[in-house]
């Protein structure tokens, strides 16, 4: 992309140096510059990037975009701007030729269920022949290849540059999860959706939103920014049951679907049976009723797979053809995940980590729990506290309640596990400032017939410790590896596993 061009589309702007003639790829990461990259220094969440600037000019880049004035050496050019994540999603946008507009793009929003909801999209999708991309908790992947992510929703040259790497694989459908996060701080901006989709909304992040309707209005950005072009055919689909809901369907002109677990909504469940290997369902749509057989547990799970099913009818596939492709589907995983059905205790994870999440798993749960029903739950550092006692109180509407911490960053571990016990309804409760001792507390006191499910991270694979150091973790796997060792006594998982 030519340098001049991509100045040129900024009318307010001060250019000072000597820029390179082309550029090849923008970033917010000095690690990742390279002589063709244009470097964008925001002044992030947790660190500010015009402290890296000298690092980018060390690595041979020539372009760098900020907000404030720094010497730069010969033969480097310095733009200052008023926004400088705002130019970022301009210049991404030009210099990946506008990859977006080749792919359907589905974005989701909500406190709980973007994950599931988003990989269903990506399953589904897989399922009836289509190159797919997800982007979300999970990682990035195209069709079956995995890669890593830092974040839910990337911060935006880097999500641009997920969309222009999906588009080299020819996909179809690009479906991502879309944080409050990344909504508040810009990170979206320049993504046409097409299809947009809301969960639901419950307690979280209040330590960023600082209020719930802050919250639920950053959260109505994605639907509102949708834009105004009725020649553009976008949907939105709403959670019938959630009050926010109405709110924002008032925020876009675009049409509205809705599901939900009452007849109100054009779409809805009705004869529902379920075990731990799947629930059975009639759907009602509005071109009439049909039978799914779903790999996925819980009402929760209808509901997401729903939101999975009208997305690729508003893509315009029978509603026939998708549903008979839902048994086709993967499992979702970390999300009420059974681990190995053939030991003597179930053992689930899953991801929830707000008061509302853990009182649908144990509601999920509860039927199918033959002897006593053991609940591993975590409270995350340095985020917001207040929902901790309500945590600790629905925990104990287990048998057995373990308190541990969960990314316990620079938070003091036993003041995390402390706030869920101040909530605790009975006194049949443990509490380990280690993670991993408790999972394994969890499983050595299981006895055949007891489900264990441990809660918060699902196949999270790390625990965030002191200074934000990243350490290797997996509950599934040290869950898994003390199962064996108790009751095969000749099975292990390798600690090379578990910290992989």
């Amino acid at each position: 992309m030519n340098s001049k061009t991509l100045i040129s589309l900024l009318k307010i702007k001060e250019a000072y140096g000597d820029f390179p003639e082309t550029v090849t790829n923008i970033t917010m990461d000095s690690r990742e510059v390279d002589e063709g990259s244009v470097f964008v220094a925001i002044r992030g969440y947790q660190v500010d990037g015009f402290d890296f600037i000298p690092q980018a000019i060390r690595s041979g880049c020539r372009f760098i975009v900020t907000d404030r004035h720094v010497e730069l050496p010969e033969g480097a050019g310095l733009l200052i701007v008023k926004d400088p994540e705002k130019v970022a999603a301009l210049f991404a946008e030009y210099i990946y030729d506008f990859p977006h507009e080749t792919q359907t793009m589905i974005g989701v929003t909500g406190t709980n269920g973007k994950t599931t909801v988003a990989t269903m999209i990506h399953n589904l999708s897989r399922a009836l022949g289509k190159n797919s991309a997800y982007l979300g908790t999970n990682g990035f992947m195209i069709n079956e290849d995995r890669y890593g992510s830092t974040n839910t929703t990337p911060e935006t040259t880097r999500l641009h540059k997920r969309i222009q790497e999906a588009h080299e694989r020819e996909t179809e459908v690009f479906t991502m999860e879309v944080s409050s996060h990344a909504l508040g701080l810009g990170r979206t901006f320049g993504i046409e959706y097409d299809i947009t989709i809301f969960t639901n909304l419950t307690q979280d992040h209040l330590d960023f939103h600082n209020t719930m309707d802050e919250y639920g209005y950053t959260k109505g950005l994605l639907f509102s920014q949708m834009g105004h072009n009725m020649k553009d055919r976008k949907y939105i689909v709403l959670n019938q049951d959630d009050p926010w809901s109405a709110r924002y369907s008032r925020m876009t002109p675009h049409e509205v679907i809705t599901y939900g677990m009452t007849p109100e909504a054009d779409f809805h469940p009705t004869d529902i049976e379920g075990t731990l290997e799947g629930f059975n369902f009639m759907l009602n749509t509005p071109e009439g009723a049909f039978h799914v057989e779903s790999p996925y547990i819980g009402h929760f799970n209808i509901q997401n797979l729903m939101c999975a099913i009208i997305s690729e009818w508003l893509q315009g596939y029978r509603l026939s053809r998708i549903i008979a492709a839902v048994g086709d589907m993967a499992p979702v995983e970390g999300r009420l995940e059974v681990l190995d059905k053939t030991l003597p205790i179930d053992i689930i994870i899953d991801f929830a980590h707000t008061p509302d999440a853990l009182d649908k798993i144990i509601d999920t749960i509860e039927p199918f729990v033959t002897q006593r029903l053991i609940f591993l739950v975590g409270m995350t550092g340095e985020r917001d506290l207040s929902k901790a006692r309500e945590m600790g109180r629905i925990s104990t509407r287990a048998d057995v309640a373990i308190f541990t911490p969960d990314n316990p960053a620079n938070d003091d571990p036993k003041m995390l596990v402390d706030a869920l016990a101040a909530g605790a309804s009975h006194d049949n409760y443990h509490s380990f400032t280690d993670r991993t001792e408790g999972i394994e507390y969890a499983i050595d006191i299981a006895e055949p017939g007891d489900t264990v499910v441990l809660a918060c991270k699902g196949r999270e694979p790390y625990q965030i410790m002191a200074d934000y150091v990243k350490v290797p973790h997996r509950d599934d796997l040290i869950a898994l590896d003390r199962a064996y060792r108790k009751y095969r006594r000749d099975e292990y998982v390798t600690d090379a596993d578990i910290h992989q």
